[in-house]
């Protein structure tokens, strides 16, 4: 869910500057001080249609052509038809047929999203195999009991990527490993044994998130590659809190050949150092394999292990921690996002935005809607609508609003 927000902030921050919350009229204080389903998604709406640029002016001409986005996301949270008609006209009315295609794929997921499978795949221009959407079409049929059309719509998929990511997230949703012996059989079927081994590690974590441990192990252990094994074995450690795989998996960590593989290896192990509390080793390990343009997957695991300390009742260890593995990187802000969210797991919304505030502006609207609908979803609702208005970007704000009213009661 976060991932995909995070794709929709992207693509309108790049055409819209961050505004302002407006000051809260009267009606909205009285919505805030007595929330109800029904004042919520109004305002939802309402500041959505505010937030529209004065007059239509043409320099905004491509805000008005991604109203489709908010629309969308506020439709899929009131699962209501006639917002997904207007955010499909949206969508229609770009001239650009591959950015209509596009388009139309945003508001096609949602609808899946708020359970309209059928609409959604009416949604997809002809012939188009949905890509992104195609997957949450999936999702929607396998959650509505219809698991031969959820097969049918991965199948149609055009990259063995996309179809893997389908059956992975088939498996979480429904609890069904069937889904990831599907997928097993499909890796086994590339002619690349390079490529098989490579996509084995996520399938043997996928099988251990669903309690299928020994076949977890099984699918780790008869990965060609040894680093693709280690980091199976790594990732089966953290989940289970297994610390004899964890020492499997160290003895697997060698041989790298240069193809680009080492961070999402030594991440992995980190990670599941961390998890086992063997927090002086993860530090070892990421500093010994940092480097100095530290990546992505190398950074989230410095932010749980900053995590670890805080939660352990030393901040200062945290802080300290990120800024001496990763001063100066880009990547910093990926640690301070991931401290920020185990906060955040934790309700520990005080400190997550602090640490929030020293990330970009985009990050900081994803934080404050995060911890909107975390405080929505233990039903303190004017206290998540007070960190709504928190969020400076309109194309966050309304959508989150609208999140938190489909969390309360009717």
């Amino acid at each position: 869910m976060i991932r995909r927000r995070w794709s929709i902030w992207l693509m309108a921050a790049a055409i819209a500057a961050p505004a302002a919350a407006a000051p809260p009229d009267a009606g909205w204080q009285a919505c805030r001080a007595a929330p109800t389903r029904d004042c919520v998604f109004a305002e939802a709406i309402g500041r959505m249609r505010d937030d529209a640029p004065p007059g239509r002016d043409p320099q905004f001409a491509e805000w008005d052509s991604l109203l489709y986005l908010r629309l969308s996301e506020i439709a899929a949270a009131k699962k209501d038809r006639a917002l997904f008609d207007e955010a499909k006209r949206s969508a229609e009315a770009n001239q650009i047929a591959d950015a209509r295609r596009s388009a139309l794929r945003w508001v096609a997921a949602a609808q899946a999203k708020a359970g309209f499978a059928d609409d959604a795949a009416r949604t997809l221009d002809d012939g188009d195999a949905g890509g992104f959407a195609a997957e949450e079409i999936a999702l929607a049929l396998a959650r509505a009991g219809r698991p031969e059309d959820a097969v049918a719509t991965e199948e149609r998929l055009t990259s063995t990527e996309a179809r893997l990511r389908a059956l992975r997230r088939l498996a979480q949703a429904t609890r069904d490993p069937a889904y990831l012996d599907r997928a097993l059989a499909l890796v086994r079927g590339l002619e690349d044994g390079y490529e098989q081994s490579a996509l084995r590690p996520g399938l043997a974590l996928a099988y251990a998130e669903l309690g299928q441990v020994e076949q977890a192990v099984r699918v780790a252990r008869t990965t060609a590659v040894s680093y693709h094994r280690a980091q199976a074995l790594a990732a089966i450690a953290a989940t289970t809190r297994d610390a004899a795989l964890l020492v499997e998996a160290r003895s697997f960590a060698t041989g790298f050949d240069g193809r680009g593989n080492e961070d999402e290896v030594w991440a992995a192990l980190a990670r599941a150092e961390v998890v086992l509390g063997v927090l002086p080793g993860a530090r070892l390990t990421l500093e010994a394999h940092i480097g100095q343009t530290p990546s992505r997957a190398l950074a989230a695991v410095v932010g749980e292990l900053a995590a670890a300390h805080w939660l352990g009742g030393d901040k200062v260890a945290a802080e300290k921690l990120i800024d001496q593995l990763l001063a100066g990187s880009w990547t910093i802000g990926e640690a301070r996002a991931v401290l920020a969210r185990r906060l955040i797991a934790a309700k520990r919304f005080d400190e997550a935005r602090q640490v929030s505030f020293l990330a970009d502006e985009i990050t900081f609207d994803n934080l404050s809607a995060e911890i909107a609908l975390k405080q929505a979803q233990a039903r303190a609702f004017a206290e998540a609508l007070q960190s709504a208005d928190k969020i400076q970007h309109p194309a966050r704000r309304s959508p989150t609003l609208a999140e938190i009213a489909a969390l309360m009661p009717p």
